[in-house]
């Protein structure tokens, strides 16, 4: 078992925008286990997430995320500890800014970095690197890069899909205060 999920954080549109663009629809029933294949929340800083069960969801696609990041910026994350892949990116205004991008199958030190990330990306990746080296390298029983890109992204909004969205709770991860929202597509 393991996560296989993707979210989108946008900031610079309300929410209702938001499910607008994306043609979808608040149940307004809770969903705090992100139980259901789409749930949304607003999250500290000014972001209103979206959460996928599904880490190659059509939302992901480079053509819809071109489309949904007009007047915004699309902060994204995909999660895939099945095969040990990981990505975090940015688009603004139908541009993507940067991506970080992590395939375990391209070799354990696999991290690919395209465009301007954040100026934190740097020390983060080397330190990824650092601590596999630290395990043993190649032969380590462990993928230290994995969380490189998932680490980024929740540097730039805050939001990690396996931590508390509150950094005061201190409760194990899926317990938040902050409930989700489940979401449903409209009818065509």
């Amino acid at each position: 078992m393991g996560f296989s999920i993707s979210w989108m954080a946008f900031n610079g549109k309300s929410k209702l925008e938001v499910l607008a663009n994306l043609r979808l629809a608040d149940t307004g029933e809770s969903d705090t286990y992100y139980e259901s294949m789409l749930c949304g929340a607003e999250i500290p800083g000014g972001w209103y997430l979206i959460h996928m069960n599904d880490c190659m969801h059509p939302f992901i696609d480079d053509a819809a995320l071109e489309i949904y990041s007009q007047g915004c910026t699309l902060l994204g994350c995909q999660v895939e500890e099945h095969v040990m892949a990981s990505a975090s990116f940015e688009w603004k205004d139908g541009h993507q800014v940067w991506a970080v991008v992590h395939e375990s199958e391209q070799g354990i030190y696999d991290l690919r970095v395209t465009g301007e990330p954040p100026t934190q990306t740097s020390a983060l990746c080397a330190e990824a690197t650092r601590a596999q080296d630290e395990e043993g390298g190649e032969e380590a029983g462990v993928d230290m890069i994995f969380d490189a890109p998932i680490d980024l992204a929740e540097m730039v909004c805050g939001f990690r899909h396996d931590k508390s969205i509150d950094p005061e709770c201190k409760e194990p991860p899926f317990r938040y205060r902050y409930s989700f929202t489940k979401l449903t597509p409209l009818s065509a």
